[in-house]
């Protein structure tokens, strides 16, 4: 008789601690979000327990609830194969998170406090470091590394973050067996909109961007526009950005103007900066102009050189 009560004793303690290592499953579709709390849709009740919640047939995330919120690790499956797996308290991130490729090695790892990424998130590619950001509040504030993926542990770029705005990108280049290190100083305003870029080669200054927004040309009519005075170390240049359909195209046109190129003509010592493509194909899409000499609105075509051209800046005039 003690035998068999022990027996039944011994089984029900072990069904008793199974079922508390068991995953309720549910599909995404019966919670819903009430009251800053995931609950039950058909009781309006908040969940309590471990949920294998499905999202789609691709993706299953098991996590621990108490009263609603997410308590403990949360692991996320998609095709059946673990995703992503971290802390969550009180319904926010916490802690070291992991994030994973298919073959199950790590891809990134990042760190949370209270909800907020904080501190070194970490990139990998075939278990070598590709890049290092660090991180305060959820925005990028500090150094961000990138490494080159045929040499192990060389850096090859770096950028600077200010509460999420980047003010310095730096780059590193071996050309002939000599080092080069180009980089960009950057200056915003109280908008947080771009005002001053500074390209330097080895701190020698090659090329400074001026951007003055919401400036009037008074041409044929009045346009609102973007002026970008662009130096090039000998000779300082004023290209106009006119307005585009959107705010977006603007923006776009800005960067395209932003960008420019390592080079080096002859001489592999004397590094030159060239400024990307200013025009487009017609005068309808052309963006970038210049007013020279003053009654006379021009666009600016920047050449970087041939067999008969010399690299510089050349200009058309424009009839309206």
């Amino acid at each position: 008789m003690r035998t068999s009560i022990a027996f039944i004793f011994f089984c029900a303690s072990i069904n008793f601690c199974f079922g508390q290592g068991q995953w309720i499953k549910i599909d995404l579709e019966e919670t819903v979000y009430l009251n800053k709390r995931t609950c039950l849709k058909k009781t309006g009740e908040p969940l309590n327990g471990n949920y294998a919640i499905k999202f789609n047939r691709y993706q299953t995330n098991y996590e621990p609830f108490i009263d609603g919120l997410k308590n403990g690790e949360v692991k996320i499956y998609r095709n059946k194969k673990l995703s992503e797996k971290g802390m969550y308290q009180n319904n926010l991130k916490a802690k070291e998170w992991l994030y994973y490729n298919e073959d199950g090695t790590i891809r990134r790892r990042n760190i949370f406090e209270n909800g907020l990424q904080e501190g070194i998130e970490i990139f990998y590619d075939n278990g070598r470091i590709e890049k290092t950001s660090m991180f305060s509040k959820n925005h990028l504030n500090g150094w961000q590394l990138k490494y080159s993926s045929s040499e192990p542990n060389e850096l090859y770029e770096k950028s600077f973050y200010v509460k999420g705005q980047k003010v310095k990108f730096i780059r590193y280049k071996n050309i002939n067996n000599l080092k080069f290190i180009v980089s960009d100083s950057l200056i915003y305003n109280d908008k947080k909109q771009l005002i001053l870029k500074k390209s330097f080669v080895n701190d020698t200054l090659l090329l400074q961007f001026k951007i003055s927004y919401k400036v009037v040309i008074k041409d044929a009519y009045e346009i609102n526009t973007t002026k970008i005075e662009i130096a090039d170390g000998y000779n300082s240049n004023i290209a106009y950005l006119l307005p585009e359909r959107d705010k977006h195209e603007t923006e776009m046109r800005i960067r395209e103007l932003l960008n420019y190129e390592f080079a080096y003509y002859t001489d592999v010592k004397k590094p030159r900066l060239l400024v990307s493509d200013l025009t487009r194909g017609d005068f309808y899409t052309t963006t970038f102009y210049r007013l020279y000499p003053e009654d006379n609105l021009q666009s600016v075509i920047y050449d970087k050189g041939g067999d008969d051209i010399l690299p510089g800046w050349y200009y058309r005039d424009v009839n309206r």
